[in-house]
């Protein structure tokens, strides 16, 4: 097996992590919603979802927000259920981040 040279980059170490906390909520959203890991539709939600995450990333970094892991989970789940919810998928506000931060992010100028 290869050694694994880019695991040492604390910058590589830090996204792999946000990776990890965007998929584990992104997965328990699925799960509360009874939404198959297979269901055709979830391609175009997370096109959706990634397309709006990119834009609130670059809207944090321009506005100097430091967004810590959770916080970049939270973000791409707000923007999955903004996706879902264009589809016609309710997502209870109950299983969304509480995090008016992250949610500001998203917000129209």
């Amino acid at each position: 097996m290869e050694e694994d040279r880019f695991g040492h980059d604390p910058s590589v170490r830090r996204l792999r992590r946000v990776f990890a906390a965007v998929e584990a909520e992104q997965n328990a959203l699925l799960d509360r919603l009874t939404i198959g890991r297979l269901d055709g539709r979830l391609r175009q939600w997370r096109k959706t979802a990634l397309h709006l995450f990119e834009q609130g990333w670059a809207r944090a970094a321009r506005e100097g927000v430091y967004l810590e892991e959770k916080d970049a989970a939270h973000l791409y789940l707000l923007c999955l259920a903004r996706a879902l919810g264009t589809r016609g998928i309710v997502v209870p506000r109950e299983a969304l981040p509480a995090n008016p931060a992250v949610a500001r992010l998203l917000e129209e100028k």
